[in-house]
């Protein structure tokens, strides 16, 4: 879990609804500037040797926690690397687990034992004694891979197997996985990656089988350096997909379209698609735009090579977290005082999260270094 200190800006024994609010958006917020100084902190790991590649999901926060609100226990995610903050929104990785992963530690990468590339996240399905997990008691997530766009065929499959849960009686007395098909499977994808075929062949078969699939698009504008005008027709994804859109009798898929800085929207929008996608098999597109690249796509790269100085400063101007962190003023939830000491906070957290988890990881190597320093030495 992710320590938070939002009990300092709330009223003490303030239990209205507004100062429950107010805590909920809070608690987000927070989420969001851990997550993006485990970005920063990440990326400064890779560049100064301690890792060896870093790809992050800053410019994505806000609306994944957002998406982490409409999740429930027995949801399945199939997504790709820029899903941290969901994750740690959703109590699945803490900020120590994350840099585990960046350094490959075999010992306390909780997903993979190292063995995968940082954000690649999964939960386990069976317990120490090879039983089957009860998974509509958790939060499930589906091994991620490198590939993009891989995930998308197992987003379907996942959301099939919940709609023949509930049209196949004889399936009812397997409720360790399913509850009636109640379950939706969350997707996730870059903009970029939707150019690719199996994409396409997944929201073409969602829409024709009518599963319990919602689909998130991240759109930063980019694949790469690849302005996405180069690489989608009409330049949006959602406009080029829009011959699916459902029609009454025909079916399809219902498509929406957000902006990545609008936390009230966000919310309120995953909140109805997800009641509409779990209560009718409905799959929807949800085409989340002004998604940014704060720090470029990866440490392979810096973006400052191919964008402009005004693509750049957009960029610094339509940070979600910033735009998020100016509602809140606006709104009366936070003072301006009260984020930039929120924002230090998160900066001093992950940073002491970071410590601990290179500890943890360099001290066993520095130890059995020493072990054989003292043979060498007796040689």
């Amino acid at each position: 879990m992710i320590e938070s200190p939002i009990t300092d800006i709330l009223t003490p024994g303030g239990t209205t609804v507004e100062e429950a609010y107010k805590k909920e958006v809070l608690k987000d917020f927070w989420i969001c500037c851990v997550s993006r100084e485990a970005s920063i902190l990440g990326r400064k790991e890779v560049l100064t040797g301690k890792a060896k590649f870093g790809i992050v999901g800053d410019g994505k926060e806000v609306p994944q926690v957002a998406m982490a609100r409409a999740f429930r226990k027995g949801d399945w995610r199939s997504g790709y690397y820029r899903d941290q903050t969901l994750m740690f929104a959703l109590g699945l990785s803490t900020v120590e687990e994350f840099f585990a992963q960046l350094y490959a530690d075999a010992e306390n990468d909780p997903w993979s034992g190292g063995r995968q590339m940082n954000s690649h996240f999964a939960t386990a399905l069976i317990d120490e004694n090879n039983e089957w997990l009860d998974q509509t008691q958790g939060y499930n997530i589906s091994s991620d891979i490198s590939s993009t766009a891989a995930q998308m065929a197992r987003a379907l499959g996942l959301s099939f197997a919940s709609k023949k849960y509930r049209e196949l009686p004889k399936l009812a007395d397997k409720s360790l996985f399913s509850k009636n098909g109640n379950e939706i499977t969350f997707c996730t994808i870059g903009d970029a990656s939707t150019s690719e075929g199996i994409f396409w062949e997944t929201l073409n078969a969602a829409s024709v089988l009518q599963v319990p699939l919602v689909v998130s698009v991240w759109d930063d504008g980019y694949g790469i350096s690849v302005p996405k005008k180069y690489q989608t027709a009409k330049g949006s994804i959602s406009d080029a997909v829009s011959g699916l859109r459902f029609e009454d009798g025909k079916g399809g898929m219902e498509i929406h379209k957000v902006k990545c800085w609008n936390y009230p929207a966000l919310c309120e929008l995953y909140e109805e698609v997800a009641q509409t996608v779990r209560e009718n098999h409905r799959p929807a597109l949800i085409h989340v735009e002004d998604c940014t690249q704060q720090l470029g796509h990866s440490t392979s790269g810096s973006h400052e090579r191919y964008k402009s100085k005004e693509r750049l400063q957009w960029e610094r101007d339509n940070d979600c977290i910033l735009i998020m962190g100016n509602w809140m003023v606006e709104t009366g939830i936070a003072t301006e005082k009260e984020i930039a000491d929120m924002r230090k906070r998160a900066k001093q957290y992950v940073k002491e999260c970071k410590d601990r988890a290179w500890a943890a990881y360099i001290n066993p190597v520095k130890k059995e270094k020493q072990q054989l320093q003292a043979i060498y030495a007796k040689a």
